[in-house]
């Protein structure tokens, strides 16, 4: 009787092959290859706090190398992380860290239907939003709109707020094949700068 494959297991084949593949092309070299500026950064934050809720919108400039396009083509999806920090100044000694989130965000590529899939990593299929081109893709991407983080931690009243912000490409969500290369590689390296932003209230 012959055995019977499911179709997450399909999916997870195509993406270890695809794997491989990327794997063995990131060993040959690039001849003659343009400059291409690449990179994460932190556009325009603006945090509120209402009540003990942190309401978040802005921006985030997001643009792939040549290889992680190359990647998600193949059909290796990508995850970003938004490491947002919550701090309240204080002037004699250093600040007080308030509270921490992560926002994880997913990018892929569906090969039948050639379009780009965005959505939260929680997020089912259905949820996710799709785009005919990877530029209109990495703007939704990097779009906070009525973003909402809950506060647990008491708040002093007319508190100095700070809120930090980073994003960077999670390495440890790529298949286990391809880690040690991106690790190693410039072309993996995908990281904004920490930036820090006035929190109105």
């Amino acid at each position: 009787m012959p055995a019977c494959i499911s179709v997450s297991n399909i999916a997870a084949l195509r993406i270890r092959r695809s794997a491989l593949w990327v794997l063995a092309t990131s060993a040959l070299p690039l001849l003659c290859a343009p400059a291409v500026l690449a990179g994460f950064a932190v556009g325009t934050i603006q945090p509120r706090i209402v009540e003990r809720v942190l309401q978040v919108n802005g921006n985030l400039d997001l643009t792939l190398t040549p290889k992680v396009e190359e990647a998600i083509g193949k059909g290796i999806p990508v995850q970003l992380v938004i490491d947002l920090r919550l701090f309240r100044r204080r002037p004699l000694i250093w600040d007080e860290r308030i509270e921490t989130w992560g926002l994880r965000r997913e990018l892929s590529y569906h090969a039948l239907s050639g379009q780009y899939l965005v959505g939260s990593v929680s997020a089912v299929p259905t949820d996710r939003e799709s785009f005919t081109s990877l530029n209109e893709a990495l703007a939704e991407l990097g779009a906070i709109d009525g973003v909402a983080l809950s506060i647990d931690e008491p708040l002093v009243a007319n508190a100095d707020l700070r809120l930090d912000v980073r994003v960077r490409l999670d390495i440890e969500a790529l298949p286990s094949l391809l880690r040690p290369v991106a690790y190693t590689s410039s072309d993996w390296n995908l990281n904004s700068e920490w930036t820090t932003w006035k929190v109105q209230r």
